[in-house]
């Protein structure tokens, strides 16, 4: 049998990568540098309120998550599926599920980290347990943003309120929304300003409808750009919609893949009355999002 690597074990969902996040993935780093072992992260590929019951909408796909924390210096992301099963196992057995992956020196969670069976699993009853198996626990207390512990909760809200330079202070970096352009209307090319339009996920957290400076990126170039993202309702749209139009772009993007970051909240979504009113309010956004 293969001997196991020596890691310290970052525990966590992750959703957003926010700062309290970032603080504990840099502990991580920074105990495997003084333990001389593997950096790694133990996360889920779906988040527990799917299986538990609730819902809830996530901050980033789960790529994008991991992307983010390799990047952060992880060198091993073990993203499992949450299962009933999972969810039921004691803290002794959840553990043991992670002994038998690596040869754990330490495991570094947040203040309010939970696991095992109805959350029973606490930093104390983990300690207890490493004092027995030879692991320590690292707890990293709340970093605080404008005097309240930054969570996911709070990021999801702030964007909930339109709150684009908020979000990133929070998240240390745009929220970004990806998708595969697709067509729609054709109504902002009949009128001068085409739009690249992407569908909205279900899963994910939309920002508040209205009108957003962003910068898009399609082909690996980028572009300042207006997003709006709403109902449409001069022209009767009858669903939620995602649309960017990049700045200086006319092309035909159908098919490529989209990746659109929030800047700034402009205004709210509005109903013109006639589409002249229309395009002189798109001319006036396109002039505010470039000039920005």
């Amino acid at each position: 049998m293969a001997e196991l690597t020596p890691a310290v074990v970052a525990l966590g969902m992750f959703d957003g990568v926010h700062l309290g996040h970032r603080a504990l993935i840099e502990r991580a780093v920074d105990e495997a540098k003084r333990r001389n072992a593997k950096p790694v992260v133990f996360t889920f590929s779906n988040h527990p309120m799917e299986v538990l019951g609730g819902g809830v909408r996530l901050l980033s796909s789960i790529p994008e998550r991991d992307r983010i924390l390799c990047a952060l210096g992880i060198r091993e992301v073990a993203s499992v599926p949450f299962t009933r099963e999972l969810a039921a196992l004691s803290t002794e057995q959840f553990a043991e599920l992670l002994l038998g992956r690596w040869r754990v020196r330490s495991l570094i969670v947040g203040y309010n980290y939970t696991c095992g069976a109805h959350g029973a699993g606490t930093p104390e009853t983990l300690a207890q347990i490493g004092q027995e198996r030879g692991f320590s626990v690292i707890v990293v207390p709340p970093v605080l943003f404008e005097g309240a512990p930054v969570s996911s909760t709070r990021v999801r809200e702030a964007l909930e309120r339109g709150e684009a330079e908020r979000t990133e202070q929070m998240l240390k970096r745009r929220y970004t929304l990806s998708g595969t352009i697709v067509e729609n209307r054709r109504i902002g090319r009949r009128i001068g300003f085409p739009t690249a339009n992407i569908e909205a996920q279900p899963n994910r957290v939309i920002p508040k409808d209205g009108v957003y400076a962003t910068y898009a990126c399609v082909d690996g170039a980028y572009y300042r750009a207006v997003t709006n993202i709403g109902t449409n309702p001069t022209v009767h749209g009858d669903r939620l919609t995602i649309e960017t139009h990049l700045i200086g772009l006319d092309a035909d993007l159908y098919g490529k893949r989209l990746t659109v970051a929030f800047r700034h909240y402009l205004r709210g979504e509005l109903v013109f009355s006639s589409l002249d009113a229309l395009k002189e309010q798109i001319r006036l956004d396109i002039a505010e999002a470039d000039a920005r």
